[in-house]
């Protein structure tokens, strides 16, 4: 955890930190863990909600923003609800159909220590979208384990922070908005400004928001608060316009079809133009800012922007702490797309070595050894693939892969089907 993480802990946990009141050991607190993300793998958030004990929640929110009572109380009354709904919503939105599915949890990180842990899961999605929470626990009663809070690597912030400032653009009275705000004393009319900025999100009124954005004072466009905000709303934005164009033109039936198609694809084009500003604004503000390098990777891939994608992604582990073999696989796979086959192989390599046990670190093994024609490097990802995995690699397989057709003609291979179609 950097330096910054570790300062933001210490300031939650100043503020409600419930301490463990049973001794587990770290295999017990592992596998009551593992089994609430089993749990959320089955679609189900009983026991992920179980885990949170809404009222000590409620005071560490509350700790977090200047919130006012209507608002504090009416996220106490339906907090179950509340949270599941943020959960969900802040996963990374698919851009296309293709790219809507299931989420999967895996635990690739649990360090436990004196009845406390901090657990880190990896939610993949398809399409290659990836997002890690980091979570603090502590053993509860009858073996229970309880979730304090956790950090979300994809939007740079702690939920119990992203639930306060959601309740501020619920009421954005100007105590609360204040709250949000670092410069000192900020005006009457800084703080209308940004209580009718905040209201425009709340209310999902886009075109408002662009307005009063662009007419924000110098001081206020540079606050942390606005640009983090602005560069998640506005990643929000291209992602929903860009699902829907993609939605309206497979759906074209009339001329009036065809022109909503246009139309939305015209509005996710202006999106995105407006997510490159966010992007510039956060980069030019606050550069090498770790909380936001995860998301900022996925940005630079859609942008085709690799060597900027593989500079995120290895900031993203600095501020982790670790690697995994998803994040050491996109940087294999972003190399490769640079024409960098050296590079490629040892990220590659490095995903099967961090995490043997992900398949897509074996894959990315393989195509990048078969890109850089190391055909005899490649039959050993192959014999993982079969072995560990369960896959065929035949000719016929191998043919679908835009990647893999080299391989099939390359006798390194021919001898190799032919010894495991021997044995």
């Amino acid at each position: 955890m950097n330096r910054f993480l570790a300062l933001v802990t210490l300031l939650l946990a100043l503020v409600v930190t419930p301490q463990p009141v049973a001794a587990q050991s770290a295999d017990e607190m592992r596998a009551g863990f593992q089994a609430i993300i089993d749990d959320l793998n089955d679609n189900t958030f009983r026991k992920f909600g179980d885990a949170i004990d809404e009222r000590a929640f409620v005071n560490r929110v509350s700790g977090t923003r200047v919130i006012e009572n209507d608002a504090k109380e009416a996220f106490a009354a339906d907090i179950d609800e509340t949270i599941q709904a943020m959960f969900v919503s802040m996963f990374p939105l698919a851009r296309s159909l293709d790219e809507q599915g299931d989420i999967i949890g895996t635990l690739i990180s649990f360090e436990e220590q004196d009845g406390q842990a901090r657990a880190v899961v990896r939610y993949e999605s398809k399409g290659y979208r990836f997002t890690y929470h980091s979570y603090d626990l502590i053993g509860g009663r009858g073996g229970r384990i309880q979730i304090v809070d956790w950090f979300d690597y994809y939007h740079g912030a702690w939920f119990s922070e992203e639930a306060g400032d959601m309740l501020v653009r619920t009421m954005p009275s100007q105590a609360a908005v204040a709250s949000i705000l670092e410069i000192p004393n900020p005006s009457e009319a800084q703080l209308f400004q940004v209580g009718e900025l905040l209201k425009t999100i709340r209310d999902n009124d886009w075109g408002r928001y662009f307005q009063i954005h662009e007419g924000l004072e110098e001081p206020i466009t540079k606050e942390l608060f606005i640009v983090h905000q602005h560069y998640q709303l506005s990643s929000h934005i291209a992602a929903t316009y860009s699902l829907q164009a993609d939605i309206a033109g497979r759906e074209q039936l009339s001329d009036e079809d065809r022109a909503r198609a246009r139309g939305l694809t015209q509005a996710a084009r202006q999106a995105d133009r407006q997510l490159d500003e966010a992007v510039r604004e956060l980069l030019g503000y606050f550069p090498g800012d770790g909380r936001y390098s995860l998301s900022l990777a996925h940005y630079f891939i859609l942008r085709g922007q690799f060597e900027e994608a593989i500079t995120q992604y290895e900031a993203f582990q600095n501020t982790l702490g670790m690697k995994d073999g998803a994040t050491e696989s996109m940087k294999a796979t972003a190399a490769m797309a640079l024409g960098d086959f050296e590079r490629a192989q040892a990220f590659a390599l490095s995903a099967t070595e961090v995490e043997p046990t992900l398949e897509l670190g074996w894959w990315t093994l393989l195509r990048t050894r078969t890109a850089a024609e190391d055909y005899s490097g490649a039959t050993e990802a192959l014999t993982q693939l079969e072995d560990r995995f369960g896959h065929l690699l035949i000719p016929q397989k191998l043919r679908r892969d835009r990647f893999l057709r080299a391989l099939i003609d390359q006798q390194v291979y021919k001898d190799w089907r032919a010894g495991r179609d021997a044995t």
